[in-house]
C-alpha cells in the first residue's frame, strides 16, 4: 500500500510537471548547470571576434555630391545638335552607369597615379617575411620546382603583365566605388573606400571632376564633328541650289513661258479661271431647271401650287390670297342671312372665282419665268463650255512644258530651303562653339572622414559578444537535447512511470573502494544515500519483509555490483545477517573488488550434489557478512544452472538463513540471467547511471524485465550522481539545493 501510495504521489507531480511544460526556472537552471561551458564558450568566440576585428584594416569613406540636369544658359538655340537635358530616374541613372565607367576609372588612376599605393597595387605589398628565405622553396632551383609542380614559371610579355595589373587595379577600384541616387532626386551620391582617409577624398573629387571634364570634352567633340559635317554639306549644297534655279531659268526662256501669279502659265489661268465659271453656270442651270420642273408637273397634275418656293416667295400672289380669304370670310357671313341664288352670293362667288383667276394666271407667269431663267442659264453654259474648249485647243501644246517647269521649280526650291536650314544650323554651331557648359556640377566636395567607416569596433564588439553568447546558449541547448540519460526522479518517473528508491553519489577517486570507505565513514553522504535506500526496501512492504533481493542494470559499468557490496556491507553493518552471491558468471566483480581467492563458488554448488552451502561461503572480516563467490567451474550455462531445481532450493535455504540475500546479476541486455533470476527474489532493483544510459536502452531493459510473468520491479535507483552538478537541476523538492547538504555528512 505504501509502495502504491509512493508511486502515485510520483505519478501526481509528473502529471503537474506535465501541465506546467517547460519554465523560465528550468532554462535557467540547464544555463546554470553548464555554465562553465557556456562561459568557456563565449569568451573562447569573443576573444577569436576581438581578434580578428583588430587585426582588420581600416577603412576611411569619403562623399560627394553631383547635382546632374542644371539648367544651362542658351545663347542659340542647339539642342537638336548636343542635347543637354539631363533630367528623369532613366537619365541620371544613364549618369551613374557613366561614372562607374572603367575608362573614367582609368582617368583618375592615371591622373592620382595610384599604382603607386599597395591597395591598388597588389604587385606591390610584400608577401614574403624574414622566414621566407628559409623556406623549403628558397633552397630548390626554380626548375625543379617546375617540375615537381610546386612552381609555375611565368612566360607571360611585359605587355601582358601591364595589361593585367591595369585591369586589376581598376577592378580594385570600382569595387571601392559605390555610387547612389538620393531619394529619387537629380542627386547622384559618390562614395570611395581607402585605406587613407585623404586619398579617400582626394579620389572623390578627382572621380567628380573627370566626370564634368569628361562632359564638357563630349560636348566640344559633338559640337566639333557638327561644324565640320555641316560646312561640307554647305558646299555641296550651294552647288545645287545654284544649278538647279540655273535649269529653271532657261527652261523657262526656251519654250517661252510666261511666270505668272503662283508660277502658274497665263493660258493655264485663264483655262483655271473659265473651269471655275462653268462649274458654276452648270450648278445655276440644274437649280433653275429643277424649280421649273417642279412647277410644270404640279401645274400639270392640278395639285396645290402654294407649298412651290417660288409661288410663296411672290409678294402679289401673297396679297390676293389674302383677298380670297377676307371675300371667302364675307361670304361665309352673308351664307347665314341670304341664299345661295340670292344676287349678292352669286356676286360673291364671282368675286372668289376672278381671285382664283388670278393667282393662276400669276402662277403660270412665274412659271414662264422659271422656264426663261433655265434658258438663259443653258446658253450661258454652253457658252462658258465653247470658250473652255477653244482655250484647251490652244493649250494642249505647252502644258507638258509647264508641267516639266513646275517639277524643276519645285526641285530648285526644296534645295533652296535645305540649304537654308543647313546655314542657319551652321552659325548656331560655329557661334556656340567653346560655350560648352556641362549638365552637372559638384555641390558637396568631399572632405577627408575623421572616424573609419569599416570596423565599427564598438558595434562588432557588441554583435560579437552577443553572437558568441547565442552561439554558446544555442550549443547548450543542442548538448542538453542529444544527452540521452536520465538525471531526476522525475524523469524516472515521467518516462520510465517508476518510482526512484535512491540517489547514490559518485564516489570521489580520492576516497578508495567505496564499499571500504561507508565502513570507514559511516556518516558520509555515501553511507547516508545506501542507508536511504534501504529504509525505502524497509517500507515497500512493512507486512512482508523483503529478504531476497536481485541487483540489475540495462547495460554494464552501471555500478550494480557496488551498489550491491554497499547494500550488503551497510546491511550486515547494522546486524543483520546478511548474504552477497556473485551470480555474474562472465564477469565477475565481487571477487576482484574483495580479493578473493576461493576454491568454491556458486557454479561448484549447484553443479555438484554433494556440496553444501557452508562449504562455498566465506565470511567477510570487515563487517561479517558472507559471500558466496562464482566458483571455478567452467564451461556452465548460467541460464540453465538458474534456472535448475537446486537453484530454487538453495534461495529458499538461504532466506531461511539470512535476513537479507542480495544477488548481483549480469545486465539485462546483456544475457537473459537476471530475467530468470527475477522470478527467484522478493524484489528486483534496477540500477541506473546518472546522466549517462541512454533512455532507449533503459526503456527496452525494462520493457524486457516487465515482460516476465512475475516480475517485481522495487524501483530504480540512480547510481554515480554528482552531487554538485545534480543539486543545480530543477526546481523540485527531492533535490533542491542538494550540494549543500554536505554540512550534515561527516566524509
Amino acid at each position: 500500500m505504501q509502495q502504491q501510495a509512493i508511486q502515485d504521489t510520483h505519478q501526481l507531480d509528473t502529471f503537474e510537471d506535465d501541465e506546467e511544460g517547460t519554465s523560465l526556472s528550468d532554462i535557467i537552471h540547464i544555463l546554470w548547470l553548464r555554465k562553465k561551458l557556456l562561459i568557456s564558450v563565449t569568451t573562447l568566440c569573443t576573444l577569436i571576434a576581438v581578434s580578428i576585428i583588430f587585426q582588420l584594416i581600416p577603412r576611411y569613406t569619403a562623399s560627394t555630391q553631383l547635382l546632374i540636369g542644371i539648367n544651362s544658359a542658351k545663347v542659340v538655340d542647339i539642342e537638336e545638335v548636343i542635347t543637354g537635358g539631363l533630367s528623369g530616374d532613366t537619365a541620371v541613372i544613364g549618369e551613374m552607369e557613366v561614372i562607374k565607367s572603367r575608362g573614367l576609372a582609368h582617368k583618375v588612376i592615371d591622373k592620382l597615379k595610384l599604382d603607386r599605393y599597395e591597395e591598388f597595387n597588389g604587385s606591390l605589398k610584400k608577401a614574403d617575411g624574414f622566414l621566407a628565405q628559409f623556406s623549403f622553396k628558397s633552397l630548390i632551383a626554380d626548375d625543379w620546382l617546375e617540375m615537381l609542380g610546386l612552381l609555375k614559371l611565368d612566360n607571360t610579355t611585359e605587355e601582358d603583365k601591364q595589361q593585367t595589373l591595369e585591369t586589376k587595379m581598376v577592378n580594385t577600384f570600382l569595387d571601392k566605388l559605390k555610387v547612389s541616387q538620393i531619394k529619387r532626386s537629380q542627386i547622384i551620391n559618390l562614395k570611395f573606400d581607402s585605406e587613407n582617409a585623404k586619398l579617400a577624398a582626394k579620389i572623390t573629387n578627382e572621380i567628380a571632376e573627370q566626370y564634368i571634364v569628361g562632359q564638357l570634352q563630349a560636348k566640344f567633340d559633338a559640337t566639333k564633328k557638327a561644324t565640320d559635317w555641316l560646312n561640307n554639306q554647305l558646299s555641296e549644297l550651294k552647288d545645287k541650289v545654284e544649278l538647279s534655279e540655273h535649269i529653271v531659268e532657261e527652261f523657262r526662256q526656251s519654250h517661252g513661258l510666261v511666270e505668272v501669279k503662283n508660277s502658274i502659265g497665263l493660258s493655264q489661268q485663264q483655262l483655271s479661271e473659265l473651269n471655275s465659271q462653268l462649274i458654276v453656270a452648270r450648278a445655276e442651270k440644274a437649280e433653275a431647271e429643277a424649280k421649273y420642273n417642279q412647277v410644270a408637273s404640279i401645274l400639270k397634275s392640278g395639285k396645290n401650287i402654294d407649298s412651290v418656293s417660288a409661288v410663296l416667295n411672290s409678294s402679289l400672289i401673297q396679297n390676293l390670297r389674302e383677298q380670297e380669304a377676307e371675300v371667302q370670310r364675307t361670304y361665309s357671313e352673308m351664307s347665314v342671312e341670304y341664299g345661295k341664288k340670292h344676287p349678292r352670293m352669286i356676286a360673291m362667288r364671282a368675286k372668289v372665282e376672278d381671285i382664283k383667276n388670278k393667282i393662276h394666271s400669276e402662277v403660270k407667269k412665274i412659271a414662264m419665268g422659271l422656264r426663261n431663267s433655265l434658258e438663259v442659264y443653258k446658253s450661258r453654259t454652253y457658252s462658258l463650255a465653247s470658250s473652255l474648249k477653244k482655250i484647251e485647243a490652244t493649250t494642249g501644246g505647252n502644258k507638258k512644258d509647264e508641267v516639266q517647269l513646275r517639277a524643276l521649280e519645285r526641285e530648285a526650291k526644296a534645295n533652296r530651303i535645305l540649304f537654308e536650314t543647313f546655314l542657319n544650323r551652321f552659325k548656331e554651331t560655329t557661334s556656340t562653339q567653346g560655350m560648352e557648359q556641362a549638365d552637372a556640377r559638384i555641390i558637396s566636395l568631399a572632405e577627408p572622414p575623421l572616424i573609419a567607416s569599416f570596423p565599427k569596433k564598438k558595434l562588432l564588439l557588441i554583435v560579437s559578444f552577443l553572437g558568441s553568447l547565442f552561439f554558446a546558449v544555442v550549443l547548450v541547448f543542442v548538448l542538453e537535447m542529444l544527452n540521452p540519460g536520465i538525471r531526476s526522479p522525475e524523469q524516472v518517473q515521467e518516462l520510465l512511470h517508476m518510482a526512484t528508491l535512491g540517489i547514490i553519489p559518485q564516489a570521489q577517486k580520492q576516497i578508495g573502494s567505496p564499499h571500504q570507505y561507508i565502513l570507514d565513514k559511516p556518516q558520509s553522504s555515501l553511507a547516508e544515500a545506501v542507508n536511504t535506500l534501504r529504509v525505502s526496501l524497509s517500507v515497500l512492504n512493512p507486512d512482508d519483509r523483503v529478504k531476497t533481493l536481485l541487483v540489475t542494470s540495462s547495460v554494464p559499468g552501471e555500478g550494480k555490483s557496488t551498489l550491491s557490496l554497499l547494500i550488503a556491507r551497510q546491511s550486515a553493518q547494522a546486524s543483520q545477517h546478511t548474504v552477497i552471491i556473485d551470480a555474474d558468471f562472465r564477469r565477475p566483480v565481487i571477487d576482484k573488488e574483495l580479493g578473493l581467492t576461493a576454491e568454491l563458488g556458486l557454479t561448484d554448488l549447484l553443479g555438484d550434489s554433494t556440496l553444501s552451502l557452508d562449504d562455498v561461503l566465506i565470511e567477510d572480516e570487515a563487517c561479517g557478512m558472507l559471500i558466496i563467490p562464482r566458483g571455478k567451474m567452467s564451461f556452465v550455462n548460467p541460464t540453465d544452472l538458474f534456472a535448475s531445481k537446486r537453484m530454487h532450493l538453495l534461495m529458499e535455504e538461504l532466506k531461511e538463513r539470512f535476513d537479507l540475500v542480495i544477488v548481483d546479476s549480469p545486465p539485462i541486455m546483456a544475457v537473459p540471467d537476471a530475467r530468470v533470476l527475477s522470478e527467484l527474489v522478493d524484489k528486483v532493483i534496477f540500477v541506473l547511471a546518472w546522466d549517462k544510459t541512454p533512455r532507449k536502452v533503459v526503456r527496452s531493459a525494462l520493457h524486457i524485465l516487465q515482460n516476465e510473468q512475475h516480475h517485481n520491479i522495487a524501483g530504480v535507483v540512480l547510481q554515480q550522481v554528482d552531487l554538485k552538478q545534480y543539486g543545480r537541476y530543477g526546481d523540485s523538492g527531492h533535490y533542491y539545493h542538494y550540494s549543500q547538504y554536505g554540512q550534515y555528512y561527516v566524509s
